[in-house]
């Protein structure tokens, strides 16, 4: 019997892809401040805005396909895994048990100044996996348990004391800051 062939889709963003991704933006983060107001809690920032805009700042492919990671790197044929949190404060991440990547990229957006701060933290999956998800623990053991460990990546990567790589006006719709 014959394998069958996953299908690898791998979108390029373009200006009218980043221009539709920045107006999501805007009218996700109305919505994101009328339900704080009316909640405990606002809503997490989707990945149909996040990712695209992660990719338009770095050169990557979008994986929409069954392809494992997020992203691709057309220049290094890495597979690009992302985190995001729209609390440019504090974050909480969870990484999937069997998740494998080439290379670890965080999206911090600043939703005051319509900023978007990535930091390429150049860190594959084996990588994280040995840094401690608490006292006892590394990140590799409870994936190893089957279990989703969750992390804040501003404090376990210290990017309080370091540059990004790109900064992105989201309303100008361009890098004013790169690092790479």
């Amino acid at each position: 019997m014959a394998k069958k062939i996953e299908k690898i889709r791998r979108v390029e963003i373009d200006d009218e892809r980043i221009n539709h991704t920045i107006e999501a933006y805007f009218k996700w983060k109305d919505l994101n401040t009328y339900i704080k107001s009316v909640s405990t809690r606002g809503i997490n920032m989707p990945d149909a805005i996040s990712e695209p805009m992660g990719c338009w700042c770095m050169g990557y492919l979008w994986n929409r396909g069954k392809e494992v990671g997020d992203a691709y790197d057309p220049k290094t044929n890495k597979k690009i895994e992302f985190k995001a949190t729209s609390n440019y404060d504090t974050d909480l991440s969870s990484i999937g048990p069997k998740t494998k990547f080439d290379n670890l990229v965080f999206l911090r957006y600043n939703l005051s100044e319509n900023k978007l701060y990535i930091y390429d933290l150049e860190t594959n999956s084996d990588q994280l996996a040995q840094m401690n998800v608490n006292r006892t623990q590394k990140i590799g053991d409870q994936k190893e348990e089957k279990r989703r460990p969750h992390i804040g990546i501003i404090k376990l990567f210290k990017l309080d004391e370091k540059e990004p790589t790109v900064v992105f006006d989201i309303r100008k719709g361009q890098i004013e800051v790169d690092n790479r």
